[in-house]
């Protein structure tokens, strides 16, 4: 009996233990439940929207560029791009993609792409949580593999953006400038801005200076996914917000003056030309050889191509016009002439010692590029023929300090203010940089022949060379050059262009220079310049160059009575101005001027030339 009693007991011991196990594990679940869906109902609801809801952006196409009479420069089209999107953060197909680099080398391999690069790229993305952009503007059969593989690729996608399109390819490529991916600094320092993983930002050119309104607004809609991150439908609730393109941009350039100008350096290797118009300083054209083609950057590159236009001697990247600095030439005698004016040390009639072919100074022989001579002159006979004799003569009357001032009047030797990114001053040099470099009055009176005649330190970019030009045209009334005309819808931009003093001197010393520059082209060295019909004023210049042949260049503008348009033109290493660069401008003065029934067609590089017509020496 004992014995039953202690094992009843023991039974109703267990059975109270089991109820009291059971008990207290609903007890468990009933707390757990209540905590999961009571106390942090709020944190879970909103894991489980942001995992099941994603925000999807609607990229905005940026703004177009038309040329001064409303002629499409740049715009955009549909392209499709392949890109990741992060998987949602508690989706198990997310945390198998990150023990999965078999998973890299599929995506790497279907879209073309080096395996690190998409690494990156997805690693970006999920840190992120911003879609990114595997490959621009996929061909069909890249797209097509992409939509076949999708199932075993999950957060691989094929969507439509914008891309950039410039419409006449490496025509004015340097100053219309590319857009590039913003890169991981941009995304930190542009983050207040909007800027996104994969977005497009201007590099270069315009594209890079009006940035802020070229680039639009960026659209936005929420989506619903599934747990593989697949787009299943669209939130039901409101319309999406759609993008804002960014602003159409009118530029000053004209199309047809900028193909005259591409025609006619077709095939040069090195070099610039910029055209202005005299009456308000807009840029009508800007050449830079060798060019290159921005929708190259539109549609991607490879490493190996970008290293070929980054690097190397040729560097086609480089905006020669506003970022190559040159010896000018004589082009410079038209400042040393005017400088000579302006100080009374000459006038129109003076006559200097005749040319024979050289000037003695300092016990040394200064040769002239002719070496029978001139003889005797007058100024505007001097600059006809671009005698280095005479300004030889003049410069050692003026001083520097004089022959500095008007050159820094005219604005060379510093950058002219237009807008475009990356402009070079160039140098003037004082007497204060010559004390710097040689010491404290070592210098000698002897580098003025020098200077005189466009040689020695000066350096000038093509963008100073023709504002030089388009002041001369306009008596010294200054200008500041710019190529945007209107930003359509932007309310906060205006055409605003302050001027400084600009160039004072007297009618008639405007009147001597402007006859000795119409002499050039009418019978001097620069003849080959001569347009039917038109009044051409401008300078020849062969400047010498200490690293191979030397640089051809020369300035105008015309009609001389009513200047519309002022040129310049540097051809590297490629000898005199007279034979290579006056026939360019001459070649674009035609193409505007004479009517297409009576135009006659001129080579790119009209070489070999009638050496009885155009004297060859400078």
């Amino acid at each position: 009996m004992q014995t039953y009693n202690q094992e009843r007991r023991s039974k109703e011991q267990r059975h109270l233990v089991l109820l009291a196990l059971t008990v207290g594990g609903f007890a468990l679940i009933v707390v757990g439940l209540l905590r999961l869906q009571v106390q942090q109902h709020d944190y879970y609801r909103r894991l489980s929207l942001e995992n099941r809801v994603r925000l999807e952006v609607l990229r905005a196409p940026r703004g177009a560029l038309y040329d001064r009479n409303g002629e499409l420069l740049a715009d955009n089209y549909p392209s499709f791009d392949i890109v990741f999107r992060p998987l949602p953060a508690e989706s198990t197909a997310r945390a198998r993609l990150a023990i999965d680099p078999g998973w890299v080398r599929r995506v790497a391999h279907l879209v073309g792409e080096d395996t690190t690069k998409v690494t990156d790229l997805v690693r970006q993305a999920n840190r992120s949580g911003q879609s990114a952009v595997l490959r621009r503007n996929a061909p069909f059969e890249i797209m097509a593999g992409v939509e076949e593989m999708r199932g075993g690729l999950p957060g691989l996608e094929v969507v439509i953006g914008p891309i950039r399109r410039y419409a006449h390819g490496t025509l004015a490529a340097h100053l219309l400038g590319y857009a590039g991916e913003v890169n991981d600094q941009e995304l930190t320092e542009r983050a207040a801005q909007g800027y996104r993983l994969g977005d497009l930002i201007g590099r270069t050119g315009v594209e890079r200076t009006y940035e802020e309104f070229l680039r639009g607004r960026d659209g936005a809609e929420f989506v619903v996914v599934n747990a593989m991150g697949k787009r299943v439908s669209t939130i039901s609730e409101g319309p999406p917000q759609l993008p804002d393109p960014g602003h159409d941009i009118v530029l000053t350039i004209d199309l047809r003056i900028q193909q005259a100008m591409e025609d006619a350096m077709a095939k040069v290797q090195r070099g610039a030309a910029v055209a202005i118009d005299p009456r308000d300083g807009g840029i009508l054209g800007m050449v830079s050889r060798p060019a290159f083609d921005p929708n190259e950057f539109s549609r991607g590159l490879s490493f190996e191509r970008w290293e070929q236009l980054s690097s190397g001697g040729a560097n086609p990247l480089l905006n020669r016009a506003i970022q190559g600095a040159y010896p000018p030439g004589s082009t410079f005698k038209i400042v040393t002439m005017l400088a000579a004016l302006r100080a009374g040390i000459a006038t129109a009639s003076s006559r200097m010692q005749p040319c024979y072919g050289s000037y003695q100074f300092g016990g040394r022989s200064f040769g002239c590029w002719k070496k029978a001579g001139h003889g005797s002159l007058d100024f505007p006979e001097a600059l006809e023929n671009s005698c280095d004799v005479y300004f030889y003569q003049v410069g050692i009357k003026l001083g520097l300090p004089r022959l500095q001032e008007t050159a820094t009047a005219f604005g060379l030797g510093e950058k002219t203010g237009i807008d475009l990114p990356q402009e070079r001053r160039g140098l003037v040099p004082t007497a204060e940089w010559y004390d710097q470099r040689w010491g404290a009055g070592k210098w000698r009176k002897g580098l003025l022949l020098n200077l005189a005649i466009g040689q020695g330190e000066l350096l000038i970019t093509p963008i100073q060379l023709a504002l030089m030009a388009a002041e001369v045209s306009e008596g010294g009334r200054p200008l500041r050059p710019h190529v945007v005309k209107e930003i359509r819808g932007a309310t906060e931009f205006h055409v605003d262009h302050p001027l400084e003093a600009g160039v004072s001197a007297d009618p008639a010393a405007w009147e001597a220079l402007h006859k000795g520059l119409e002499l050039v082209v009418q019978s001097g060295t620069g003849t080959a310049a001569r347009v039917p019909g038109l009044r051409v004023a401008g300078k020849t210049g062969t400047a010498q160059n200490p690293h191979g042949q030397d640089h051809a260049l020369f300035v105008c503008y015309a009609p001389v009575e009513d200047p519309r348009i002022a040129m310049a033109f540097v051809i590297e290493n490629s000898g005199h101005g007279g034979s290579i660069a006056a026939p360019m401008a001459g070649a674009v003065l035609r193409n505007l001027f004479v009517s297409d029934s009576t135009r006659v067609e001129l080579p790119a590089v009209p070489l070999p030339i009638d050496t009885s017509e155009v004297i060859r020496g400078d």
